[in-house]
């Protein structure tokens, strides 16, 4: 698969990232409860993990979760969100190399 580029935003029609990959994901929630009806449809940035064609919500356990059980329903991403666009997250800060 290509190396993608920190900063660079990838929609899920063109590709998707490999699985049990974290990755920055824009989404949007397309059928919120009625006292969030002011975010309908508004892009937001969160983290995210891809397994099997299914979106999670990214946490520090969430891909060991996938791994070991092959599911994690705490995770997963509620239907009437759509994940729009990936990228991949940033190299960690590695610290003064002098």
């Amino acid at each position: 698969m290509k190396k993608e580029k920190y900063g660079e935003w990838i929609p899920v029609t063109e590709r998707l990232p490999e699985d049990l990959t974290e990755v920055n994901i824009t989404w949007l929630n397309r059928e919120p409860e009625p006292y969030y009806a002011d975010i309908k449809d508004k892009p937001f940035v969160g983290a995210g993990v891809l397994y099997k064609g299914i979106w999670h919500w990214s946490s520090a356990t969430c891909a060991d979760i996938l791994r070991e059980y092959g599911e994690n329903c705490l995770d997963e991403i509620e239907e009437g969100i759509d994940v729009t666009a990936w990228m991949p997250l940033p190299e960690p800060y590695k610290g003064d190399t002098k």
